[in-house]
C-alpha cells in the first residue's frame, strides 16, 4: 500500500466514522487534483516538493512529508460558511487526536505522526462562490 492510499484511507475513516458527527457522504478523494462529482464529498491531496528523507541506521528511512489536503464545501451562504467553520475545526482536532491516541494508518510502515500545521482556511473558490475548495496542511512523520 502506498503511502497516499494510506493516508486517503485514515482520512476517509475520519471523515466515514459515526462516532466524529460528520454528515454522512461518499468522499472521493483524488491525488493531485480536486474531482468535481455531483453528490459527493470532493477532496484532493497534493503531494510538496519539501519533503525530508533521513536515513537511519539498519537500513531504513524516517520521512517528514507535508501534504496539502484540499476538501470542497458549499461556500455561497453566510451560513454554509460558518457551518464550514465548525466542520474544519472538528477534522482538525480529528487528525490531531489520532496521533495522540495511536490511531494512525495500519500499513508496513511505523506511523509517528499526522498532524495539521497551520490555520486551515479557503483556498480558492469559484466565481459565483457556490463551493470554495479549503486547504488542510498535514505533516506526515513515518519510518518505513
Amino acid at each position: 500500500m502506498t503511502v497516499y492510499e494510506s493516508l486517503v484511507q485514515w482520512l476517509n475513516g475520519i471523515l466515514t466514522d459515526p462516532k466524529n458527527g460528520f454528515p454522512v457522504a461518499s468522499t472521493v478523494i483524488d491525488l493531485e487534483m480536486i474531482p468535481n462529482w455531483q453528490e459527493y464529498q470532493n477532496a484532493g491531496l497534493f503531494s510538496s516538493p519539501n519533503d525530508i528523507h533521513t536515513p537511519l541506521i539498519g537500513g531504513q528511512v524516517k520521512y517528514i512529508e507535508f501534504k496539502s489536503f484540499y476538501l470542497r464545501l458549499p461556500f455561497n451562504e453566510f451560513q454554509e460558511r460558518l457551518n464550514n467553520e465548525v466542520f474544519l475545526e472538528k477534522f482538525r482536532e480529528c487528525i490531531n487526536w489520532g496521533t495522540l491516541r495511536g490511531a494512525l494508518p495500519r500499513d508496513n510502515r511505523e506511523w509517528f505522526e499526522i498532524s495539521c500545521t497551520t490555520g486551515i482556511y479557503p483556498a480558492q473558490r469559484q466565481e459565483n462562490n457556490q463551493y470554495a475548495d479549503y486547504l488542510i496542511p498535514l505533516r506526515v512523520v513515518y519510518i518505513a
